[in-house]
């Protein structure tokens, strides 16, 4: 190898040392971390009311109650806000007085713009356009008459005009005591049952002496169904005539002012209790007709007692029951009126019912929820509102006057102060002359 040639080698691999040995390339600078996306804004709920309301509407609703009612337009009103997010309704129950207050309220501007509507209300507040007809709205939320079960609407229509929806309903039929029955040996109610029945099982109960027979106040309502299963009533289906001193009406008060007599029927305070009902839960009576409210109050006052129901019992001349109901209206006065008729259609509407239904407080106002009834007691009691000659308690604009005359009779002839005959004569002039005023 030449001399030139171990120089050129050395002086190359020189080169290739000092290359590696260098100073290294500076690394790249890392990315930038992108910056997080911001959170999606949540989207308002949709909303499916029924039609566009006012923007910004703020209603206030009120009706009367004990804390189980108000729970159950607490619940109302949430389920409503997911049907209408944009209708804020603030709830205002008044619990006692209400017809009273809310007159007063009326008057000074200050009532509601939602309320529950009685047959008192509906005569004082339609007649002077107090109250909203609610028809031109219901056509355009498709809400129909044909919706709600026939009869329930009478009170709140008014020269062709709807002026509230019925939010509910309830009947009477027959409560009583299982246990008391079997203690003192005497066969149980039966869907059969007559009112001949129910005396000869108070009158065992009476002589037994244990136990009030059949409990019952100088009451209208309690008392319409023996009035009508005697073939009476309180006035003529055009209500114009006061019906109370026929024949059939004073058959039916002699029967029960007899038994009264006897001592097979007890008021509530003859046993030292509030109402009828009270006196079934502290088992002071075997018996008594009242409505469907008796499965909550049994079961939250008396759940330990075991009770049960059954239809409403039969007279002379047929089985029939007495309705009752009260609607939701609209104050005319209002700043919010679709609002405000869009919760009245969705309190009592089909959804809304069905869950009121569940909670054993009222009956569905809508003939196809019959089936959703599902307390035993319930049902048995719901049946003598389906009866054909069943009847809603409703005579005219004066309908309070004319059953006060009922009550105060039946009063009268308990305190022993008036015979069947005069007590229910003097019913029959005070009940036409509430009929006759407009």
């Amino acid at each position: 190898m030449s001399k030139n040639f171990s120089i050129l080698a050395v002086i190359l691999v020189l080169s290739m040392l000092s290359a590696a040995c260098g100073t290294p390339a500076a690394p790249a600078a890392p990315a930038e971390p992108a910056a997080p996306a911001e959170p999606a804004a949540p989207a308002a709920p949709a909303s499916t009311c029924p039609y566009e309301v006012e923007a910004g509407a703020v209603i206030t609703f009120s009706g009367w109650g004990d804390e189980a009612e108000q729970q159950i337009y607490k619940d109302t009103i949430e389920r409503f806000k997911a049907v209408c997010p944009e209708v804020t309704v603030n709830y205002t129950p008044i619990p006692a007085d209400f017809q009273t207050k809310l007159k007063a309220q009326m008057a000074g501007g200050t009532a509601p713009d939602v309320f529950y509507v009685d047959d008192q209300l509906m005569t004082a507040f339609a007649g002077s356009n107090q109250i909203m007809p609610l028809d031109d709205m219901m056509a355009a939320a498709g809400v129909s008459r044909d919706d709600f079960i026939p009869a329930l609407l009478t009170i709140f229509t008014k020269d062709g005009k709807t002026y509230a929806l019925p939010k509910d309903w309830g009947t009477l039929g027959l409560v009583y005591l299982p246990d008391v029955f079997a203690e003192v040996g005497v066969e149980e109610p039966n869907e059969n049952w007559t009112w001949d029945d129910v005396r000869a099982a108070a009158q065992k109960f009476a002589e037994n002496g244990k136990y009030g027979g059949f409990c019952m106040g100088p009451d209208w309502a309690r008392f319409s169904p023996f009035a009508t299963s005697y073939g009476g009533g309180y006035a003529s289906k055009d209500f114009t005539t006061a019906t109370l001193n026929t024949p059939e009406v004073v058959a039916a008060a002699t029967f029960v002012a007899d038994m009264f007599a006897e001592g097979s029927l007890v008021r509530a305070s003859d046993v030292s209790a509030g109402w009828c009902g009270e006196a079934i839960g502290k088992q002071l009576v075997a018996m008594t007709t009242e409505g469907g409210w008796m499965v909550n109050t049994m079961k939250n006052d008396y759940a330990d007692v075991n009770w049960k129901a059954v239809v409403i019992p039969s007279g002379p001349k047929n089985r029939s029951d007495v309705i009752f109901t009260n609607g939701i209206g609209v104050n005319a006065a209002t700043a919010f009126p679709k609002a405000a008729g869009a919760f009245v259609f969705y309190a009592t509407g089909l959804d809304n019912q069905a869950e009121i239904v569940k909670t054993g407080f009222a009956y569905s106002t809508h003939p196809e929820h019959a089936d959703l009834i599902v307390n035993e007691n319930d049902k048995a009691i719901a049946q003598g509102g389906l009866l054909p000659d069943t009847i809603v308690a409703y005579y005219g604009p004066n309908t309070g006057k004319v059953n006060d005359a009922v009550s105060q009779a039946l009063d009268r002839v308990f305190l022993g102060d008036q015979d069947v005959v005069t007590a229910f004569e003097q019913a029959q002039n005070e009940a036409q002359t509430a009929l006759d005023t407009k």
